[in-house]
C-alpha cells in the first residue's frame, strides 16, 4: 500500500481555542468574545528539578515559504522576533535546553516528496536522531504521515493536545483513526498568516458608491452572490486598448488557490474524516457543482476580475518573477477593489497610501451557519516528532512549553502587535480577523491531495473543465488513495 501511494505522489482570534465565531444576524466573534472566560491551561510537566533534559533541542524547520518560529538572533529584532527570542530564553533558563533549528524552507521544495519529507525519511532509513521535531510544509508532512515516518502526537508523553494553546479545529479535521501525527496551535504563527482572507479597498467602496461590506457581514448578507453582484460593478479598460490585463482596473484581484478556499468557505471539504475516523470523499455533491457555477461565473469575467498568474489573452501562466510585482502595483494603485489572498499579505500592504480593511470569504449563501476560512496546504508548515527520536518525553515537554510560551509571547506579539497594531488600519479589520481565524479549515483532501484535485482546481482558468467532468474523471484514483490511507492508518 505505502509503495502504491508513494508512486501516487497549505485560533480563535489568538488561541488555539477555535470557538466557532457566531455568525447570525447582529452578533459577531467579539460579542461572543466578551462572554466567554477562557481558563488559563498550563503545561501538566515535570518540575524542571526532576528532570535532566538539558541540551539542544533541534528542530527541522521546512515549506514552500521563508517562515521560521524558532530562529532569533536577539532581542532587538521584531516584535515578533524578540518574542520567539523571549520564549527560547525561557525554555533555556527552566530546562538548561537551547533551542536550534535546522532552516532548509524553499520556494517549491515542498510539495509532497521535498526537501522537509527526504531529511526524515533519510534519518528514518538510516536510524539516526537528528531531529526532535521538525516544522514540514504540508504536502511533506501529509506524504510522512502515511508513510509512517512521523510519530503519533496522541502517544508523546506530556504532550496534551487537548490545551488551548493547541488548535484544537486542527485537531478535529486533522486526526484519521484517532491519531494525529501534524498539528499546529501557538507554538507557531505560520498558519495564521496563510488562512485565506480577502482585502478590500475602502476608498473604492465609496467612490464607485457600493455597499459597506462590514455592514454586509455584521447583518448576514456577506453572501456569494452578493459578493460577485459588488466585483460585476467594477471594470475598465484604462487604456483603451482592447484587452484586460495588469495595466486595468477590476472589481476582483485574485489567483489560482481560491479555487481551492472556496470549498471552506461554503462549508465544504473535499475530504472529510467521517464518525469512523475515516477519510471519506465528499467532494462531489448538487451544493458544490453550485458553488462552483457561481464562483467560476465570478472568477472568470474577464472585464471584472484579474487573476495576477494567468495571461488573459493566451491562457498561459505568467512568469512566477512577475506575480508579486504585478498583484502590489495592482492594488496599491486603486484599481482592485477586493483581493482575494492569505492574511500575511496584508503586510506587503502596510507602508502603503491605500485605505484597507480584511474581510471574511463570503458564505454561499444566508443559510450557512459559520464562515469558512482555508488553511493554506501550500504555504503552511506543520509541527510534527520524527518516529526516531531518542526520548519522546523530553520532546512532548520542551514542545508543550514551547506552545505554552507561545500563547503567552508569540500569538500575542503577532496578532495584538502586528496584525492588529501595525497592519490593519481600522477596528473593523480586528472583528473580521477574529471571525476568520475563528473559522479555520483544515482539508485532508488536499493537504494529501486526493485524486490530484486539487491541482485540477488550480488549473481551471486554463482548462475550464466542468466540476462534474473533473469528478469523474479522477473518482477512482481518489478513492484508491482513500482506502490505502485508511488501510495504513488502521494498521498503525
Amino acid at each position: 500500500l505505502l509503495a502504491a501511494l508513494l508512486v501516487c505522489s497549505t485560533f480563535v482570534s489568538c488561541t488555539g481555542d477555535n470557538t466557532p465565531a457566531q455568525t447570525t444576524a447582529g452578533t459577531t466573534a467579539s460579542d461572543v468574545a466578551t462572554t466567554t472566560e477562557p481558563t488559563e491551561d498550563t503545561p501538566d510537566v515535570p518540575d524542571p528539578s526532576e528532570l535532566d533534559i538539558a541540551g539542544e533541542f533541534n528542530i527541522l524547520v521546512s515549506g514552500n515559504m521563508t517562515v521560521n518560529d524558532f530562529e532569533s538572533e536577539d532581542d532587538e529584532g521584531t516584535t515578533v522576533e524578540i518574542a520567539i527570542y523571549r520564549r527560547n530564553a525561557m525554555i533555556n533558563e527552566k530546562y538548561g535546553v537551547e533551542i536550534t533549528n535546522e532552516d532548509v524552507t524553499k520556494f517549491g521544495s515542498a510539495g509532497g516528496s521535498g526537501t522537509g519529507f527526504t531529511k526524515i525519511y533519510t534519518d528514518y532509513m538510516a536510524g539516526e536522531s537528528n531531529y526532535d521535531a521538525a516544522m514540514i510544509g504540508t504536502y511533506d508532512v501529509a506524504t510522512l504521515a502515511y508513510s509512517g515516518y512521523i510519530h503519533d502526537l496522541n502517544d508523546i508523553e506530556y504532550l496534551d493536545l487537548t490545551k488551548s494553546y493547541w488548535d484544537q479545529k486542527a485537531n478535529a479535521d486533522l486526526a484519521i483513526a484517532g491519531k494525529m501525527f501534524y498539528t499546529t496551535g501557538d507554538i507557531s504563527i505560520v498558519d495564521n498568516k496563510f488562512t485565506h482572507a480577502i482585502l478590500f479597498n475602502k476608498d473604492m467602496i465609496k467612490s464607485y458608491n457600493l455597499e459597506d461590506p462590514y455592514e454586509l457581514v455584521r447583518n448576514n448578507q456577506w453572501t456569494l452572490e452578493k459578493f460577485g453582484s459588488l466585483v460585476k460593478q467594477v471594470g475598465e479598460d484604462i487604456n483603451q486598448d482592447g484587452i484586460y490585463d495588469a495595466n486595468d482596473r477590476y472589481g476582483l484581484l485574485t489567483w489560482k488557490d481560491p479555487m481551492l478556499a472556496v470549498l471552506a468557505s461554503a462549508g465544504e471539504k473535499m475530504v472529510t474524516i467521517n464518525q469512523k475516523g475515516q477519510l471519506e470523499l465528499t467532494f462531489y455533491s448538487e451544493r458544490v457543482l453550485n458553488l462552483y457555477d457561481q464562483f467560476t461565473a465570478i472568477m472568470f469575467d474577464q472585464q471584472h476580475a484579474y487573476d495576477y498568474q494567468y495571461d488573459n489573452v493566451t491562457g498561459a501562466q505568467t512568469a512566477t518573477s512577475t506575480w508579486d510585482t504585478t498583484r502590489d502595483t495592482v492594488f496599491n494603485e486603486d484599481r482592485a477593489v477586493f483581493y482575494q489572498t492569505v492574511v500575511r499579505t496584508g503586510e506587503r500592504h502596510r507602508d502603503s497610501d491605500i485605505d484597507f480593511g480584511f474581510l471574511p470569504y463570503p458564505k454561499m449563501d444566508a443559510a450557512q451557519e459559520d464562515y469558512g476560512h482555508f488553511v493554506s496546504a501550500y504555504h503552511t508548515q506543520f509541527l510534527c516528532v520524527p518516529e526516531v527520536v531518542e526520548n519522546y518525553a523530553r520532546s512532548g515537554i520542551i514542545l508543550e512549553e514551547l506552545a505554552y510560551y507561545g500563547k503567552q509571547l508569540l500569538t500575542p506579539a503577532y496578532y495584538e502587535q502586528t496584525l492588529i497594531g501595525q497592519t490593519t488600519r481600522d477596528e473593523e479589520s480586528a472583528e473580521m480577523l477574529d471571525i476568520i481565524f475563528a473559522s479555520r479549515v483544515y482539508d485532508v483532501g488536499i493537504y494529501y491531495n486526493i485524486g490530484t484535485y486539487k491541482d485540477q482546481l488550480g488549473n481551471l482558468h486554463r482548462t475550464r473543465q466542468a466540476i462534474s467532468s473533473l469528478y469523474e474523471t479522477f473518482k477512482s484514483s481518489a478513492e484508491q488513495k482513500i482506502s490505502s490511507i485508511n488501510a495504513i492508518f488502521a494498521q498503525q
